[in-house]
C-alpha cells in the first residue's frame, strides 16, 4: 500500500461537500493522527489494490479453464 501524506503547503486544495453522517463514517476509518486526506487516500489505495487482485485472480481462472 502506498504511503500518502497530506501536503497542503503550496499544493492545490479542494473542498468536498459531505453530509455529517458521511464525515463521521469517514472519521471512523482513521485514527486521530490522520487527516481526512490521509484516510481517503488510504481507502482509495486499498480499493485499487483489491481491484487489481480481483483482476489477477480472474485472469488466472481464465487461463486454467
Amino acid at each position: 500500500m502506498k504511503n500518502h501524506k497530506s501536503e497542503t503547503n503550496g499544493g492545490l486544495v479542494t473542498c468536498v461537500r459531505l453530509s455529517r453522517e458521511t464525515r463521521n463514517r469517514l472519521a471512523q476509518l482513521g485514527s486521530k493522527d490522520q487527516t481526512f486526506d490521509d484516510i481517503v487516500n488510504e481507502t482509495i489505495d486499498e480499493n485499487l489494490e483489491n481491484k487489481e487482485n480481483v483482476m489477477v485472480s480472474d485472469e488466472s481462472e481464465e487461463k486454467s479453464s
